[in-house]
Protein backbone atom coordinates (compact mmCIF):
# COMPACT_ATOMS: atom_id res chain seq x y z
CA UNK A 1 0.00 0.00 0.00
CA UNK A 2 1.18 3.47 -0.63
CA UNK A 3 1.21 6.44 1.16
CA UNK A 4 -1.36 7.69 -0.75
CA UNK A 5 -3.65 4.71 -0.33
CA UNK A 6 -3.32 4.64 3.05
CA UNK A 7 -3.86 7.98 3.91
CA UNK A 8 -7.18 8.05 1.89
CA UNK A 9 -8.08 4.90 3.46
CA UNK A 10 -7.57 6.22 6.87
CA UNK A 11 -8.86 9.92 6.24
CA UNK A 12 -11.84 8.59 4.19
CA UNK A 13 -12.34 5.06 4.77
CA UNK A 14 -15.89 5.44 2.74
CA UNK A 15 -14.94 6.19 0.05
CA UNK A 16 -13.59 4.03 -2.75
CA UNK A 17 -10.80 5.06 -4.87
CA UNK A 18 -9.39 3.18 -7.28
CA UNK A 19 -5.29 3.39 -7.74
CA UNK A 20 -2.97 3.55 -10.92
CA UNK A 21 -6.04 3.83 -12.73
CA UNK A 22 -5.57 4.28 -16.80
CA UNK A 23 -6.74 7.35 -18.39
CA UNK A 24 -6.06 7.47 -21.72
CA UNK A 25 -9.23 5.18 -22.69
CA UNK A 26 -11.00 7.86 -21.00
CA UNK A 27 -9.44 10.65 -23.03
CA UNK A 28 -10.70 12.07 -26.61
CA UNK A 29 -7.45 12.10 -27.88
CA UNK A 30 -6.99 8.27 -26.39
CA UNK A 31 -3.53 9.44 -24.52
CA UNK A 32 -2.51 9.22 -21.16
CA UNK A 33 -0.84 7.61 -18.21
CA UNK A 34 -2.78 6.64 -14.82
CA UNK A 35 -4.23 8.39 -12.22
CA UNK A 36 -2.73 8.12 -8.97
CA UNK A 37 -6.02 7.79 -7.43
CA UNK A 38 -9.14 8.28 -9.66
CA UNK A 39 -12.92 8.37 -7.97
CA UNK A 40 -16.19 9.34 -9.77
CA UNK A 41 -19.04 10.78 -7.04
CA UNK A 42 -22.31 12.25 -7.41
CA UNK A 43 -23.30 13.33 -3.60
CA UNK A 44 -22.21 17.19 -3.38
CA UNK A 45 -21.46 16.70 0.51
CA UNK A 46 -18.57 13.86 -0.43
CA UNK A 47 -17.38 16.25 -3.18
CA UNK A 48 -16.56 19.02 -0.56
CA UNK A 49 -15.67 16.50 1.97
CA UNK A 50 -13.22 14.84 -0.70
CA UNK A 51 -12.06 18.74 -1.83
CA UNK A 52 -11.65 19.69 2.62
CA UNK A 53 -9.67 16.64 3.10
CA UNK A 54 -7.37 16.96 -0.06
CA UNK A 55 -6.19 20.90 0.93
CA UNK A 56 -5.86 19.76 4.32
CA UNK A 57 -3.66 17.10 3.43
CA UNK A 58 -2.03 19.36 0.47
CA UNK A 59 -3.20 16.57 -1.85
CA UNK A 60 -3.55 17.37 -5.33
CA UNK A 61 -7.34 17.18 -6.52
CA UNK A 62 -7.72 17.34 -10.28
CA UNK A 63 -11.21 17.35 -11.64
CA UNK A 64 -11.85 14.98 -15.06
CA UNK A 65 -15.05 15.28 -16.62
CA UNK A 66 -15.41 14.18 -19.83
CA UNK A 67 -11.56 14.35 -20.69
CA UNK A 68 -12.27 16.07 -24.27
CA UNK A 69 -10.01 19.36 -23.98
CA UNK A 70 -7.38 17.89 -22.15
CA UNK A 71 -4.08 16.19 -22.92
CA UNK A 72 -2.94 14.01 -20.24
CA UNK A 73 0.66 13.41 -19.53
CA UNK A 74 2.10 10.34 -20.09
CA UNK A 75 3.66 9.62 -16.66
CA UNK A 76 -0.20 10.03 -15.09
CA UNK A 77 -1.60 12.98 -13.14
CA UNK A 78 -0.37 12.76 -9.49
CA UNK A 79 -2.75 12.88 -6.57
CA UNK A 80 -6.44 12.65 -6.78
CA UNK A 81 -8.25 12.82 -10.21
CA UNK A 82 -12.20 13.25 -9.37
CA UNK A 83 -14.79 12.78 -11.92
CA UNK A 84 -18.24 14.63 -11.58
CA UNK A 85 -21.15 12.54 -12.20
CA UNK A 86 -24.31 14.65 -10.73
CA UNK A 87 -26.12 13.93 -14.33
CA UNK A 88 -29.59 14.58 -13.45
CA UNK A 89 -32.09 17.11 -15.95
CA UNK A 90 -34.61 18.95 -14.39
CA UNK A 91 -37.17 21.55 -15.74
CA UNK A 92 -38.10 23.47 -12.48
CA UNK A 93 -41.46 25.11 -13.75
CA UNK A 94 -39.72 28.81 -12.97
CA UNK A 95 -40.53 31.10 -15.39
CA UNK A 96 -38.98 34.74 -15.87
CA UNK A 97 -39.21 37.25 -18.58
CA UNK A 98 -40.32 34.98 -21.18
CA UNK A 99 -38.06 32.42 -19.81
CA UNK A 100 -38.14 29.06 -18.54
CA UNK A 101 -35.42 27.08 -15.91
CA UNK A 102 -33.81 23.80 -16.45
CA UNK A 103 -31.03 22.59 -14.11
CA UNK A 104 -28.43 20.30 -15.41
CA UNK A 105 -25.71 18.09 -13.31
CA UNK A 106 -22.41 19.36 -14.38
CA UNK A 107 -21.76 15.18 -15.38
CA UNK A 108 -23.92 15.29 -17.93
CA UNK A 109 -23.16 15.01 -21.72
CA UNK A 110 -23.05 18.33 -23.07
CA UNK A 111 -25.12 16.36 -26.62
CA UNK A 112 -27.23 14.76 -23.85
CA UNK A 113 -28.34 17.71 -22.41
CA UNK A 114 -29.04 19.56 -25.85
CA UNK A 115 -31.50 16.88 -26.94
CA UNK A 116 -33.14 17.24 -23.49
CA UNK A 117 -33.79 20.29 -23.56
CA UNK A 118 -35.16 20.36 -26.93
CA UNK A 119 -37.55 17.29 -26.09
CA UNK A 120 -38.97 19.70 -23.44
CA UNK A 121 -39.71 22.19 -26.03
CA UNK A 122 -37.12 24.60 -25.53
CA UNK A 123 -34.38 26.39 -27.46
CA UNK A 124 -31.26 28.04 -27.16
CA UNK A 125 -28.41 25.37 -26.56
CA UNK A 126 -29.22 23.29 -30.15
CA UNK A 127 -25.64 24.83 -31.80
CA UNK A 128 -23.96 22.95 -28.43
CA UNK A 129 -24.77 19.20 -29.62
CA UNK A 130 -21.61 18.82 -31.02
CA UNK A 131 -19.73 20.12 -27.85
CA UNK A 132 -17.85 16.79 -27.01
CA UNK A 133 -17.35 16.18 -23.29
CA UNK A 134 -19.83 17.22 -19.80
CA UNK A 135 -21.59 20.04 -19.21
CA UNK A 136 -18.91 21.17 -16.33
CA UNK A 137 -15.81 21.35 -18.65
CA UNK A 138 -17.94 23.23 -21.31
CA UNK A 139 -19.06 25.75 -18.61
CA UNK A 140 -15.46 25.71 -17.15
CA UNK A 141 -14.73 26.98 -20.33
CA UNK A 142 -17.13 28.68 -21.92
CA UNK A 143 -17.59 26.37 -24.92
CA UNK A 144 -18.36 28.20 -28.06
CA UNK A 145 -20.03 27.62 -31.56
CA UNK A 146 -18.58 29.89 -33.83
CA UNK A 147 -20.06 33.47 -32.01
CA UNK A 148 -22.46 31.93 -29.71
CA UNK A 149 -21.17 31.57 -26.29
CA UNK A 150 -22.35 28.99 -23.76
CA UNK A 151 -22.13 31.44 -20.93
CA UNK A 152 -24.81 33.68 -22.76
CA UNK A 153 -27.76 30.88 -22.15
CA UNK A 154 -26.87 30.37 -18.47
CA UNK A 155 -28.78 32.01 -15.73
CA UNK A 156 -26.62 30.62 -12.93
CA UNK A 157 -23.90 28.00 -11.56
CA UNK A 158 -23.93 26.48 -7.88
CA UNK A 159 -20.81 25.56 -6.89
CA UNK A 160 -18.44 24.20 -4.10
CA UNK A 161 -16.79 27.44 -3.11
CA UNK A 162 -13.44 27.77 -1.40
CA UNK A 163 -14.71 27.30 2.13
CA UNK A 164 -16.03 24.16 0.99
CA UNK A 165 -19.99 25.65 1.44
CA UNK A 166 -22.82 24.80 -1.69
CA UNK A 167 -23.35 28.59 -3.14
CA UNK A 168 -25.00 29.79 -6.08
CA UNK A 169 -23.15 32.20 -8.59
CA UNK A 170 -25.50 34.47 -10.72
CA UNK A 171 -24.43 34.66 -14.43
CA UNK A 172 -22.02 37.87 -13.61
CA UNK A 173 -20.17 36.47 -11.05
CA UNK A 174 -18.91 33.95 -13.26
CA UNK A 175 -17.06 36.76 -15.26
CA UNK A 176 -17.69 34.69 -18.48
CA UNK A 177 -15.48 35.68 -21.69
CA UNK A 178 -14.34 34.07 -24.89
CA UNK A 179 -12.43 30.65 -23.58
CA UNK A 180 -12.78 32.08 -20.34
CA UNK A 181 -14.73 32.11 -16.78
CA UNK A 182 -13.80 32.94 -12.95
CA UNK A 183 -13.44 28.93 -12.69
CA UNK A 184 -10.00 29.37 -14.40
CA UNK A 185 -8.62 31.06 -11.50
CA UNK A 186 -10.48 29.45 -8.47
CA UNK A 187 -10.50 25.95 -7.07
CA UNK A 188 -14.29 26.34 -6.67
CA UNK A 189 -15.81 23.05 -8.46
CA UNK A 190 -19.06 23.18 -10.77
CA UNK A 191 -21.90 20.97 -9.46
CA UNK A 192 -25.01 22.14 -11.50
CA UNK A 193 -25.98 24.67 -13.96
CA UNK A 194 -28.82 26.63 -14.84
CA UNK A 195 -30.11 27.65 -17.98
CA UNK A 196 -32.59 30.30 -19.16
CA UNK A 197 -34.56 29.48 -22.03
CA UNK A 198 -37.30 30.11 -24.22
CA UNK A 199 -39.85 28.47 -25.24
CA UNK A 200 -39.29 27.06 -29.17
CA UNK A 201 -40.18 25.07 -32.07
CA UNK A 202 -38.59 21.29 -32.26
CA UNK A 203 -38.79 21.26 -36.11
CA UNK A 204 -37.04 24.79 -36.01
CA UNK A 205 -34.42 23.13 -33.34
CA UNK A 206 -34.21 19.96 -35.07
CA UNK A 207 -33.45 21.97 -37.87
CA UNK A 208 -30.63 24.29 -36.36
CA UNK A 209 -28.95 20.82 -35.38
CA UNK A 210 -28.65 19.50 -38.59
CA UNK A 211 -27.22 22.90 -39.46
CA UNK A 212 -24.41 23.07 -36.65
CA UNK A 213 -24.12 18.61 -37.61
CA UNK A 214 -23.35 19.43 -41.16
CA UNK A 215 -21.37 22.15 -40.77
CA UNK A 216 -19.00 19.98 -38.17
CA UNK A 217 -18.85 17.33 -40.35
CA UNK A 218 -17.79 19.35 -43.77
CA UNK A 219 -14.70 21.66 -41.28
CA UNK A 220 -13.69 19.24 -38.48
CA UNK A 221 -11.91 15.30 -38.27
CA UNK A 222 -14.57 14.05 -36.31
CA UNK A 223 -13.08 10.46 -36.62
CA UNK A 224 -10.01 9.98 -35.44
CA UNK A 225 -9.06 10.56 -31.69
CA UNK A 226 -8.52 14.16 -30.81
CA UNK A 227 -8.81 17.03 -28.53
CA UNK A 228 -10.51 19.16 -31.07
CA UNK A 229 -8.69 22.70 -31.14
CA UNK A 230 -5.62 23.14 -30.11
CA UNK A 231 -5.36 26.48 -29.84
CA UNK A 232 -7.58 29.34 -29.57
CA UNK A 233 -8.73 32.23 -31.87
CA UNK A 234 -5.46 35.24 -32.36
CA UNK A 235 -6.63 38.32 -31.16
CA UNK A 236 -6.41 40.44 -34.65
CA UNK A 237 -4.05 43.45 -35.23
CA UNK A 238 -2.72 45.66 -37.78
CA UNK A 239 -0.01 43.47 -39.21
CA UNK A 240 -2.81 41.12 -39.64
CA UNK A 241 -5.44 42.86 -40.88
CA UNK A 242 -2.85 43.88 -43.83
CA UNK A 243 -1.93 40.42 -44.63
CA UNK A 244 -5.42 38.97 -44.72
CA UNK A 245 -8.21 41.81 -45.40
CA UNK A 246 -10.39 39.51 -45.58
CA UNK A 247 -10.60 38.88 -41.46
CA UNK A 248 -10.21 42.70 -41.26
CA UNK A 249 -13.36 44.06 -39.25
CA UNK A 250 -13.43 40.30 -37.25
CA UNK A 251 -11.65 40.55 -33.56
CA UNK A 252 -9.88 37.34 -34.09
CA UNK A 253 -8.42 35.82 -36.86
CA UNK A 254 -8.98 31.81 -36.90
CA UNK A 255 -5.68 30.12 -35.44
CA UNK A 256 -6.31 27.24 -37.95
CA UNK A 257 -6.07 29.73 -41.07
CA UNK A 258 -2.66 31.11 -40.14
CA UNK A 259 -1.87 27.36 -39.09
CA UNK A 260 -2.90 26.50 -43.02
CA UNK A 261 -1.37 29.70 -44.49
CA UNK A 262 1.84 28.86 -42.57
CA UNK A 263 1.79 25.12 -44.67
CA UNK A 264 1.90 23.31 -41.65
CA UNK A 265 -1.23 21.31 -42.26
CA UNK A 266 0.06 17.66 -42.16
CA UNK A 267 2.83 18.31 -40.18
CA UNK A 268 3.69 15.23 -37.88
CA UNK A 269 5.72 14.15 -35.19
CA UNK A 270 5.46 10.57 -33.91
CA UNK A 271 1.67 9.59 -34.50
CA UNK A 272 0.44 13.13 -33.90
CA UNK A 273 -0.39 15.30 -37.12
CA UNK A 274 -1.98 18.56 -37.49
CA UNK A 275 -5.53 17.75 -39.11
CA UNK A 276 -5.40 17.94 -43.18
CA UNK A 277 -9.03 19.31 -42.70
CA UNK A 278 -8.72 21.46 -39.98
CA UNK A 279 -5.55 22.78 -39.08
CA UNK A 280 -5.82 24.34 -35.83
CA UNK A 281 -7.03 20.04 -34.76
CA UNK A 282 -4.36 17.47 -34.31
CA UNK A 283 -5.18 14.18 -34.61
CA UNK A 284 -3.93 10.61 -33.01
CA UNK A 285 -3.11 7.84 -35.34
CA UNK A 286 -2.55 5.67 -32.72
CA UNK A 287 -0.46 5.18 -29.61
CA UNK A 288 0.40 8.87 -29.68
CA UNK A 289 2.30 10.58 -27.12
CA UNK A 290 1.43 13.86 -24.91
CA UNK A 291 5.60 14.22 -25.52
CA UNK A 292 4.69 13.88 -29.35
CA UNK A 293 1.22 16.92 -28.74
CA UNK A 294 3.82 18.71 -26.92
CA UNK A 295 7.07 18.83 -29.24
CA UNK A 296 4.02 19.67 -32.40
CA UNK A 297 2.54 22.64 -30.77
CA UNK A 298 5.55 23.90 -29.96
CA UNK A 299 6.82 23.74 -33.73
CA UNK A 300 3.54 25.18 -34.84
CA UNK A 301 3.76 27.94 -32.40
CA UNK A 302 7.22 28.52 -33.19
CA UNK A 303 6.63 28.82 -36.82
CA UNK A 304 3.79 31.20 -36.41
CA UNK A 305 5.84 33.57 -34.37
CA UNK A 306 8.44 33.80 -37.02
CA UNK A 307 5.98 34.13 -39.70
CA UNK A 308 3.32 36.65 -38.40
CA UNK A 309 4.69 38.01 -35.12
CA UNK A 310 2.17 36.26 -33.38
CA UNK A 311 2.02 34.17 -30.29
CA UNK A 312 -0.69 31.51 -30.37
CA UNK A 313 -2.22 30.38 -27.16
CA UNK A 314 -3.00 26.81 -26.11
CA UNK A 315 -6.98 25.99 -25.66
CA UNK A 316 -6.09 22.71 -24.13
CA UNK A 317 -5.38 22.04 -20.95
CA UNK A 318 -2.46 19.73 -19.37
CA UNK A 319 -3.07 17.01 -16.59
CA UNK A 320 0.21 15.62 -14.91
Amino acid sequence: MTNLQALLAAGLPELKFEFDKLLAPQTYFKIGGPAEAYISLDKPEKIAELKQFCEKNQLRLTILGGASNVIVSDKGVAGVVLNINITDIEDTGETADGYHFVQAGAGIKTALLVSQTVAMGYTGLEYFLGVPGTLGGAVYNNSHYLSDLMGEHISRVQIIDESYQLVWLDKAACKFAYDYSRFHETSEIILRVEFALKPGNKEESQAKIREATEYRAKTQPLGPPSSGCIFRNTPNNDKLRQMFPQFAERTHVPSGFLIDQAGLKGERIGNIEVSQKHAAWMINHGQGKSEDVLALIKKVKETIKNKYDVELEEEVFFLD
